[in-house]
């Protein structure tokens, strides 16, 4: 049984405190288990009741965007025999990720704490040696508890929050969230998103009530990888579809600062679909020709615009849109809050490396991978080691970046992922490398990783310095976090 005797919070210094039992905190937990002795000291905190973060609480027809061995802690397996296409439901990765816990508990002298909210974390020095201290409440009531740890490692990532339903005016409409949406019921629905979670519950509701009228609301669309090119089944792995890494390349290299436009359209003419035909977004989600065309085919309409409000008038309840537009609803029409939740909370710049070096902080504001799983795994292997400060990865504010232009976020964070995982495959052995599960080209044959990696090996510097020349100009133009971190 997990230690979840939170009693002695402050008693002696932990070695490591890892916020966050989600994805990224459990891979930051299987690097501590490489690094460090059994006999150390390790406080695994999340407000949550128990681990899995947004996957412990998400709705319920929810499924992987991509084939279920590439989501994973560490390279730790799936304990079952489907199929390795197969596209895990909420609830089975929710299972794996506590499954990969129960293995990692005897590793180390590991105190879970579930229930609890992180009020605050600041670096201290004492004798030259800098420490982590961190205020903990329990969400169930109770003082502040004030640990100690010298080592932190904030893998809160996104964060991401609950879901709440729109607040509307109307007495005459519903308006619901996907996870209390009765997929069994008749009203017409207008679901308010076209990102992933909306896909989501139009092909569900599609699938299963096929009669009941479904109209989206996908303000600027969105845009999703090609799942039959990017992660093809069977043999056509041998020969179809594009690894990242490449499709990265490609795309960091036609981009030269400035020209985020013509890049984003690059891709979404090659590389992505969309329902709707268009999209001026893309938050790597992934979406296969079959989806996309039962969601084109199966909606009632997809209407180009932001929902403001909907009101009831003489003639019925009317929705309000953000251009002005004005559309009319039947009533006991049900509303889903699917609208986007990525990088929209305000929330203060802290650097992914703290000056004193005891604090890593896995942020969107100073990112140093956009995706936090990832984070979660690469960035301990060199915060542990000593490594972090002084490897040259470049922060990126994603935040700030949202705010200016979206098309430039997404074609920035491609740049920057690609220049970041040049730098890391330099600073970390290629053991390291290897057994990182969530890497989506391990779907590949080794011949074709391995053409990847040469490529990457032989070209490095003319990689690293255009991608340099390109985020440097970003940072010129726009004055946000776009760089190396200052010095200590």
């Amino acid at each position: 049984m997990p230690d979840t005797d939170t009693a002695e919070f402050g008693a002696n210094p932990w070695d490591l405190c890892i916020i966050g039992a989600g994805i990224a905190g459990l891979n930051a937990l299987f690097v501590a288990c490489e690094y460090l002795p059994s006999t150390a000291r390790v406080l695994l905190v999340d407000r949550n009741e128990r681990c899995g973060g947004m996957w412990s609480k998400t709705y319920p027809y929810v499924r992987l965007h991509q084939p279920h061995p590439m989501f994973t802690v560490g390279d730790m397996p799936w304990n079952w025999t489907k199929p390795a296409h197969y596209l895990a439901t909420g609830t089975e990765v929710a299972a794996h990720l506590s499954a990969c816990l129960d293995q990692m508990r005897g590793k180390l002298h590991l105190t879970e704490a579930y229930g609890q909210t992180c009020d605050g974390i600041c670096e201290g020095v004492e004798e030259g040696d800098s420490f982590a201290q961190v205020q903990l409440r329990a969400l169930a009531g109770g003082g502040p508890q004030t640990i100690r740890a010298k080592r932190l490692i904030d893998a809160r990532g996104l964060d991401i929050p609950d879901i709440t339903p729109l607040t509307l005016s109307s007495d005459h409409v519903t308006s619901t969230t996907p996870h209390s949406l009765d997929i069994a019921g008749t009203a017409p629905v207008y679901i308010i998103g076209g990102g992933k979670t909306g896909m989501d519950t139009a092909h569900t509701l599609i699938k299963n009530a096929p009669n009941r009228p479904v109209t989206m609301l996908t303000g600027k669309g969105t845009i999703f990888a090609n799942r039959d090119f990017t992660l093809p089944t069977g043999l056509a792995r041998y020969w179809r579809g594009k690894l990242v890494v490449p499709t990265f390349r490609e795309l960091a290299m036609r981009f030269d600062g400035s020209n985020h436009d013509a890049v984003f359209t690059h891709y979404r003419d090659t590389y992505t679909i969309s329902p709707t035909g268009t999209g001026e977004q893309f938050l790597f989600g992934i979406l296969s020709e079959a989806e996309s065309q039962t969601i084109a085919d199966g909606v009632d309409g997809f209407i180009g615009d932001y929902l403001a409000d909907v009101r009831d008038t003489d003639a019925g309840p009317e929705m309000i849109l953000r251009s002005g537009a004005r559309h009319a609803v039947p009533a006991g029409s049900v509303f889903v809050n699917c609208t986007g939740h990525l990088l929209r909370q305000e929330r203060p710049y802290t650097p992914y490396l703290s000056p004193g070096g005891a604090i890593l902080t896995i942020t969107s504001r100073s990112a140093a991978y956009f995706l936090s799983s990832v984070a979660g795994y690469f960035l301990p292997h060199l915060f542990l080691t000593d490594k972090l400060r002084d490897a040259g990865l470049y922060e990126i504010d994603f935040d700030a970046l949202r705010q200016i232009d979206r098309k430039l976020m997404h074609i920035v964070g491609v740049t920057h992922t690609f220049l970041n995982t040049i730098i890391i495959m330099d600073a970390l052995p290629f053991r390291v490398l290897d057994r990182c599960g969530l890497d989506l080209d391990r779907w590949f044959p080794l011949h074709r990783r391995l053409a990847a990696l040469i490529d990457v090996k032989l070209n490095r510097r003319r990689y690293l310095d255009h991608n340099r020349r390109s985020l440097d100009r970003v940072r010129e133009e726009h004055g946000i976090a776009c760089g190396p971190l200052p010095a200590a």
